[in-house]
């Protein structure tokens, strides 16, 4: 305990020259707590959440620690403890499940900290920082594998997530002038810088956390029943919030001043069939009659039936 209680001393009090190196002392500390109990390692997470979430600087700030920021939020959801990660742990203790150790209140400062990646900068980065992208990507797909106890309350917080890296996707209509693409770049994140947009490999590492919704996944939590649970999916209770993100992509498709290009388009196809398959015919119905224009109907239509050919292909 006086471990973490320097650690949050460190980070909440420090220069401001100085986030960086207390980050990671920090850090070096939590190799050391780790060996000790899993309420320690719950306790440290739970507090370095909060303060990635309560401080800007740790998603607005220098580029290396927005990035070490993830990268630490993406091991503590993770499976399994690499041994290349954390040398620390002597050989014959065994591997710690840091998935195991989140807990509910962990899910509020995650949310809080990757809208805030996620969310539109008038400061962007000299070049783009994929590697945030996938950060972040790893965090909701290591969620959704293992903590869909702690994701099911929080559905729509994932669901703003997801329409967030959808909208990720877009690029600069080409050959507009200089204020309608400030109107664009305004509304993507700071680490996509406009001249090089993201591209088919980032949609698709998307479309697999779409379709990972669908998959069927035991919880890992420190319970002791953990291996008599059924595998179940994500797919029935996300079923209510599938339309919304199927609505950003509609969104951005339709945006005379942005595209989503042909590629890009054709590596998110199996993820947006995936959310198609959650929607029930009234989801459906309701969208078509009340969140869409006419340029988005038609775009639903296209997107349905193509939904519809590819399901049927092989059957009969």
């Amino acid at each position: 305990m006086p471990l973490i209680q320097l650690s949050m001393i460190l980070l909440r009090e420090h220069p401001p020259s100085m986030t960086l190196t207390i980050f990671w002392l920090s850090c070096s500390l939590r190799l050391i707590i780790l060996i000790d109990t899993l309420k320690t390692i719950q306790h440290f997470a739970t507090r370095c959440f909060a303060v990635f979430a309560d401080r800007s600087i740790f998603s607005d700030g220098p580029l290396s620690l927005r990035t070490q920021a993830l990268e630490f939020v993406a091991r503590h959801c993770s499976d399994r403890v690499s041994e290349n990660i954390y040398p620390v742990f002597p050989a014959s203790k065994p591997m710690i499940l840091q998935s195991t150790a989140l807990r509910s209140v962990d899910l509020g400062s995650i949310w809080i900290l990757l809208s805030r990646f996620l969310s539109g900068s008038r400061i962007h980065d000299d070049n783009t920082t994929v590697a945030i992208f996938h950060k972040s990507v790893t965090i909701v797909g290591a969620l959704i594998r293992h903590r869909r106890d702690l994701l099911t309350p929080t559905l729509p917080h994932l669901g703003i997530i997801l329409q967030q890296l959808v909208l990720s996707m877009r690029r600069v209509r080409p050959h507009i002038g200089a204020k309608q693409t400030m109107l664009v770049t305004d509304t993507q994140p700071r680490y996509i810088n406009a001249k090089h947009p993201l591209g088919p490999e980032e949609a698709r590492l998307l479309a697999r956390l779409l379709e990972m919704l669908t998959s069927k996944t035991t919880v890992r939590n420190n319970r002791v029943n953990t291996d008599v649970q059924k595998a179940e999916s994500l797919a029935k209770p996300f079923s209510k919030h599938a339309a919304y993100v199927l609505k950003a992509y509609i969104e951005a498709m339709n945006d005379p001043l942005c595209i989503i290009s042909s590629s890009l388009r054709k590596e998110l196809q199996n993820g947006l069939y995936a959310l198609c398959g959650m929607m029930t015919d009234y989801s459906r119905n309701a969208m078509m009659v009340s969140a869409l224009d006419a340029g988005g109907k038609m775009t639903m239509k296209t997107l349905w039936k193509d939904y519809e050919k590819q399901r049927y292909i092989g059957k009969g």
